[in-house]
């Protein structure tokens, strides 16, 4: 009896139940997100790229460009800054973050800072914190 109700039920509702409601609204949170995202990367480029300056590195203003800033973090970490074309290689990229990683506690440690503050990044908002301790004190 069950087989026959289904059989005979008018399915072209089905697409329209399965729409997203984000007409209502959901302009505005994506606009609104994209506004939080930019102003986050503005203030962490301006936060290492102040790091750099306080560093030494001639070159400070690659903080503000997306592949060079990886670039300027491992030169500035005493690591080879060739490790930034290995981010873009599947397996190799692991071995490249661990560089990566080590050239930022090389660069907090230049900093005089503790670094186990590195660990206190992943933490949400308190992030932008540690990020203005490390440029700017």
């Amino acid at each position: 009896m069950d087989q026959m109700l289904l059989l005979n039920h008018d399915w072209y509702l089905i697409p329209v139940l399965a729409q997203s409601s984000s007409g209502s609204g959901g302009g505005m949170a994506s606009l609104v997100s994209l506004l939080f995202t930019i102003a986050g990367y503005v203030f962490a480029s301006y936060c290492f790229y102040t790091i750099y300056e306080k560093l030494g590195e001639t070159n400070a203003w690659f903080a503000w460009i997306p592949i060079l800033n990886s670039w300027i973090m491992y030169k500035a970490g005493d690591q080879s800054p060739w490790w930034t074309i290995g981010l873009f290689i599947p397996l190799v990229n692991i071995v490249a973050m661990i560089f990566l990683i080590m050239a930022f506690v090389k660069i907090v440690q230049k900093l005089g800072k503790n670094p186990w503050l590195i660990l206190l990044l992943i933490v949400p908002l308190l992030n932008f914190v540690i990020m203005y301790n490390f440029a700017f004190s």
